[in-house]
């Protein structure tokens, strides 16, 4: 049986780790940033982390599966770790990235599953006509035509994007 004071003690060590990086990153500075221009991007540590981790996790459950008869619970944590990496291997590259001007802002415009696809649009400030965020954690802009782009917390920097986005559209 679980001692319900060792998951109250991890659950809140996780909540304060979450909650420091995501402090620390919309503090850090933006990939780049002069003037009215700027782009920001997910932190590749964290990115190459969470690729890594997930590859090693679909490792060992595969090899439990094969060679210690890991049984299905094995097989389940295979697929997940693979899923974990193959979703986060676009944030290690510059697909995701978001970047404005003094015109509008440009960057990843589908979802795919919890993570970002490869497709990318641009909306000009004057076309937003809304902001959000998803269920999975991304927030977004949305254009009057129902375009929209992405980012996530995740990105270093994004404190950034969210002044510029105050000063070109402060209506949101």
């Amino acid at each position: 049986m679980f001692d319900a004071g060792r998951i109250i003690v991890v659950a809140v060590a996780t909540s304060v780790m979450i909650g420091g990086l995501a402090t620390l990153l919309r503090r850090a500075m933006p990939a780049a940033l002069k003037g009215q221009t700027g782009a920001i991007q997910p932190d590749r540590w964290s990115a190459w982390f969470t690729v890594v981790g997930g590859l090693a996790m679909f490792a060992i459950a595969s090899w439990a599966s094969i060679h210690r008869d890991g049984g299905w619970l094995a097989v389940g944590l295979a697929l997940l770790g693979a899923a974990v990496a193959g979703f986060m291997a676009p944030s290690v590259t510059a697909i995701h990235v978001v970047c404005w001007n003094e015109h509008g802002i440009e960057g990843p415009s589908k979802m795919f599953g919890p993570t970002l696809g490869t497709a990318r649009t641009e909306i000009a400030w004057s076309e937003i006509v809304k902001t959000g965020k998803t269920i999975t954690g991304y927030w977004y802009v949305e254009s009057g035509d129902g375009s929209r782009i992405y980012w996530s917390y995740l990105y270093k920097g994004y404190g950034a994007l969210a002044l510029a986005l105050r000063s070109h559209c402060p209506s949101l």
